[in-house]
């Protein structure tokens, strides 16, 4: 394995890109919880900026805690607003209906931990997108990564490219006439692509590795 990344909501395309081309890969599963970063939201489409989503979590240190046991918080009913936003920005792609049909149960499954919901959205996620998505689970953390591993678990952003990558564009329907909005979240190459995703993700991976 030559890649450890964090284990992030909803990932975005180049998450699911630099997984691609490293194959087998490990998720952190043994660190603290950070703040600002994409363990908890995403970026989807807008009409003239990325819109984000973030799972809201319960009041405490959550800097100091393992990020297996960070809490997510039910004081308002954000799976609904989410999947809403979700219909309004991909509601006339032509795979939306079956992509987000399979997201509902899950952000309504009131999971306690942010952990497990990012879990089971990862596996429903590559359930939708052809070819091997293997990962493990690291066993201990490790502040330095010692190379060949490639070290992502600072994050990898959503709505915006990673400088200074000429990445693949694709026709998005709030975007007519308008500049391609890069790297959102995996959900836009899905609703948008459908099975196209997977040789979509292949032209992003190819950018973010070029050969010499």
């Amino acid at each position: 394995m030559s890649c450890i990344l964090g284990n992030q909501y909803i990932p975005s395309v180049a998450y699911f890109a630099h997984w691609l081309h490293h194959g087998d890969i490990l998720i952190e599963a043994h660190e603290h919880y950070q703040k600002r970063t994409w363990r908890n939201k995403t970026c989807i489409l807008g009409a003239d900026k990325p819109q984000s989503l973030t799972v809201p979590l319960q009041k405490g240190k959550h800097n100091r805690m393992p990020i297996t046991e960070v809490q997510i918080a039910y004081d308002e009913d954000w799976p609904t607003k989410h999947l809403r936003s979700m219909h309004t920005a991909y509601g006339k792609t032509g795979f939306a209906e079956e992509v987000l049909a399979g997201l509902e149960p899950i952000l309504h499954h009131s999971y306690d931990l942010l952990w497990d919901l990012n879990i089971a959205c990862l596996h429903y996620l590559t359930e939708l997108i052809k070819g091997n998505w293997r990962y493990s689970l690291t066993t201990q953390y490790e502040a330095n990564i010692s190379n060949p591993m490639t070290d992502l678990r600072e994050g990898i952003q959503c709505g915006c490219p990673e400088s200074p990558l000429v990445y693949p564009t694709y026709h998005q329907v709030l975007r007519i006439g308008k500049p391609h909005q890069p790297n959102l979240s995996i959900l836009d190459a899905l609703c948008h692509l459908g099975p196209g995703t997977y040789d979509y993700l292949v032209r992003y991976a190819q950018q973010l590795y070029p050969v010499a």
